[in-house]
């Protein structure tokens, strides 16, 4: 039986909920390498793979973490 990949694309919008950061911002970090681009899913559409934007997510924990800035 053909294993179930269970990764979503999230849309701009979801991913800009999720990590905060303003539309300018979040391209300066698509721009300095902090983010992966986007995957095409249409002729003008992109999508962020969940994981990716999780894992971001975690960088910003664990860079915070080992400041010792966890307070």
């Amino acid at each position: 039986m053909a294993e179930v990949i269970k990764e979503a694309l999230l849309r701009k919008r979801e991913v800009l909920k999720l990590i905060g950061l303003s539309n300018s911002s979040f391209y300066a970090r698509i721009q300095a390498g902090v983010i992966k681009r986007g995957v095409p899913m249409g002729p003008r559409l992109k999508g962020w793979p969940a994981s990716e934007i999780q894992a971001y997510i975690q960088s910003c924990i664990d860079a915070r973490d080992s400041k010792g800035d966890a307070a």
